[in-house]
């Protein structure tokens, strides 16, 4: 979230949300699937606690230290303070509006690999329920896997093809703006969840 440019890219940065790159203590704040889940919330628009405790079914009480956690790692910030009722409710807005991990980041440490691992594994088990939770009536989950055979100097080219698919499919539906003139009423929510990794040999 530090660059808005792709990975492996050195383009003049762009409109757009970045690809996440965090230090260890960010990643490590992420690792977390309700963290994970408010962070996406918070991406879609600026919300109070209480509004993304209401959209997860949960207290406000669990969240506001996870909020916290999440502000203090520099993923969530401040956006706007409105008085109500005597009180003062604070809007909290995401700083990207895609979540993930590049192989950019240069932090080799065996803290920084175990907290890299540790945002892969939410993630994919957050795709994981979402997809076998799908309600019968609703349109069928996509899901593919394809194994490539690539030479060395093909692998950033399809790494940018893929990186530029997801850009371009969030640039032409608004995703930035999802709630610009009450369309959320009228839309569902779906992620996108896309992994591209070297196989590991058998043994």
């Amino acid at each position: 979230m530090a660059t808005r440019t792709a990975p492996g890219s050195k383009k003049a940065p762009t409109a757009g949300a970045p690809l996440l790159k965090r230090n260890v203590s960010d990643l490590r704040a992420l690792a977390h699937p309700l963290r994970l889940r408010m962070m996406e919330l918070f991406a879609e628009s600026p919300k109070t606690t209480k509004q993304v405790a209401e959209l997860l079914g949960q207290p406000p009480t669990r969240l506001y230290h996870h909020v916290a956690a999440l502000e203090r790692a520099g993923l969530l910030v401040l956006r706007e303070t409105r008085p109500n009722r005597g009180a003062v409710e604070k809007w909290y807005g995401a700083i990207s509006q895609q979540l993930g991990t590049t192989r950019a980041n240069t932090d080799k440490s065996s803290g920084a690999k175990a907290a890299r691992r540790a945002v892969v594994a939410t993630v994919l088990e957050q795709a994981k329920q979402e997809v076998m939770s799908t309600r019968r009536d609703s349109e069928a989950a996509l899901v593919a896997r394809m194994v490539l055979s690539l030479p060395p100097a093909q692998i950033p080219v399809v790494r940018q093809r893929l990186y530029d698919a997801i850009q371009t499919i969030r640039q032409e539906n608004d995703c930035d703006e999802p709630d610009r003139k009450g369309s959320s009423n009228k839309t569902e929510r779906w992620a996108v969840t896309l992994a591209f990794s070297p196989l590991t040999k058998p043994g």
